[in-house]
């Protein structure tokens, strides 16, 4: 079953003097607002997604003069990947602030340094819209302001989940949905083009130009922003492999279908039961069987970027080794 973004539930933020008696588990987001979240419950990701959704909510009563929550704040109420946890927050105003940058209090989970942003940025009254109450950039715009604003590694996958949100693709009907895809595509770029003097254009061309609405993950969105930063061969994501005389087809997250070889993201939690390692175990050996050979890879080989081009390189024909890197992508 194919999966979208979509907006999630937000925090009950609750306005008072002190810790309300009535929380059990209160979390001071700001001065005088709260939120009831036992932090220590769930896995540490989750409490900081939790509190950057509560942080949002909260900024938007803090400053009521804001136009509207953007970038990565606008992201997480619209339900689209960020890259970063506990980003901090933005808020777009009506004229230049007297304070652009504020500390926030800090939780016993994540960050200590999580700002909130008052930004100066034109944005025309039809980019912006209401999500669970909350008055926030519409998608496309959130995707754009990332794109400018934020480094490539971390705005590709906020691109990618507006897109896929989008666009809708469906893999089992690649021809119909690819109509949707491309049009999807046309309007971030449309949308760089009208703000030519933009600090940051460059880079978000660049970013946009390898986007995919096809990114089922964020590990999958910036593998693919590293393959296309090193300069190396477009790859095809989510293409679907015919298991010879089978009905099954195989959906690796990134191809080179002329070399035969793919690539997959492993988070943590993909292979957690033995159901998944067994289904996965399948696929490897009956692709390996067909000719295709496979690179898994992992935030940890991410984090080892030499290690990886290293791997990369050996998945390709030795004459793709002449690598041209992408210098708007590194930045």
């Amino acid at each position: 079953m194919e999966r979208y973004p979509q907006p999630p539930a937000l925090p009950v933020v609750v306005s008072a003097d002190r810790p309300p008696t009535a929380m059990a588990h209160p979390v001071r987001l700001m001065r005088g607002l709260y939120t009831d979240r036992d932090l220590t419950s769930v896995e540490p990701w989750q409490a900081r997604y939790d509190v950057s959704l509560a942080r949002c909510v909260a900024a938007s009563w803090h400053v009521p003069s804001a136009r509207c929550l953007s970038h990565e704040s606008a992201a997480l109420v619209h339900g689209l990947v960020v890259r970063a946890q506990e980003p901090d927050v933005s808020l777009v105003m009506r004229s230049r602030p007297n304070r652009t940058v504020q500390l926030l209090p800090a939780v016993p989970v994540g960050r200590q340094d999580v700002r909130m942003r008052r930004r100066l940025l034109s944005v025309p009254e039809e980019d912006i819209t209401v999500v669970g109450g909350l008055a926030v950039t519409s998608l496309l715009r959130t995707a754009v302001d990332c794109a400018f604003d934020l480094p490539a590694r971390e705005s590709v996958c906020v691109v990618d989940s507006a897109l896929r949100a989008l666009a809708r693709p469906e893999r089992y009907r690649r021809v119909s949905s690819e109509e949707r895809v491309a049009k999807a595509v046309r309007a971030p770029r449309a949308a760089i083009d009208a703000q030519p003097g933009r600090r940051g254009a460059r880079r978000a061309r660049a970013v946009v130009a390898i986007a995919s609405a096809w990114a089922e993950s964020p590990g999958e969105s910036v593998l693919r922003w590293f393959v296309a930063a090193l300069g190396m061969p477009a790859m095809v994501p989510q293409m679907g492999i015919q298991v010879e005389e089978s009905v099954d087809v195989f959906f690796p997250d990134l191809a080179w279908p002329e070399a035969r070889a793919y690539l997959e993201f492993d988070g943590e939690l993909k292979y957690r039961d033995e159901r998944s390692l067994w289904r996965e175990k399948r696929r490897r050996d009956t692709l390996a069987r067909m000719g295709w050979r496979s690179l898994h890879v992992t935030w940890a080989d991410l984090r080892d970027q030499r290690g990886l081009r290293t791997r990369l390189l050996a998945l390709l024909p030795p004459g793709a080794a002449g690598l041209r890197p992408v210098a708007d992508l590194w930045r």
